[in-house]
């Protein structure tokens, strides 16, 4: 990619973020998801006072996810937050093929996982108003190795969009 990105993250990993994300993610626990939506809200307040505004673009789960959740987590946390933000969000991302879970794989993997995975899909109603938008901020709730944020501002800057970084809820150690 050859350029650096600010990342904002609301938290440290810890066991207590790890079931609150997993509350939002695997249990659609409203709670868990008011929390994780304040946090990146909090994020995002922090990255837009030091690097600038833009639109929010949440990271998509894979298919399987979510058929098996019911839901986008993601898409609805940033949608979420950028109804409190003054912003908007928009559902473009999209995975092109099959990828695997990441939770288990060291930081190499993760590259090799994810390379190539997402494209931009201009097809819902809402899009239409993207001409105009503002530049991109990508939303997630963890980052670890940063290889999720990487493969979708590539496939984003690939479709003509400027991103200028990312915010999520929490931050981990790096993996080797």
């Amino acid at each position: 990619m050859g350029k650096s990105y600010p990342v904002v993250s609301a938290v440290q990993y810890s066991p207590i973020a790890s079931k609150v994300l997993l509350g939002a993610k695997e249990s659609n626990l409203s709670a868990a998801d008011t929390l994780l939506a304040n946090a990146i809200g909090h994020a995002l307040t922090f990255f837009v006072k030091n690097y600038g505004g833009g639109d929010l673009v949440g990271i998509p789960s894979r298919r399987s996810a979510t058929r098996k959740r019911g839901r986008n987590f993601m898409i609805e946390i940033a949608k979420s937050v950028a109804a409190t933000q003054s912003t908007q969000s928009f559902d473009i991302l999209q995975h092109t093929r099959s990828v695997r879970d990441q939770s288990q794989l060291d930081a190499q993997a993760r590259t090799h996982n994810i390379a190539g995975a997402f494209c931009v899909s201009l097809k819902s109603s809402k899009s239409a108003t993207l001409g105009n938008t503002q530049p991109l901020i990508i939303v997630d709730d963890l980052i670890t190795t940063g290889a999720t944020l990487a493969e979708a501002i590539r496939a984003l800057r690939t479709a003509g969009f400027a991103v200028i970084g990312a915010v999520t809820g929490a931050v981990a150690k790096p993996l080797r």
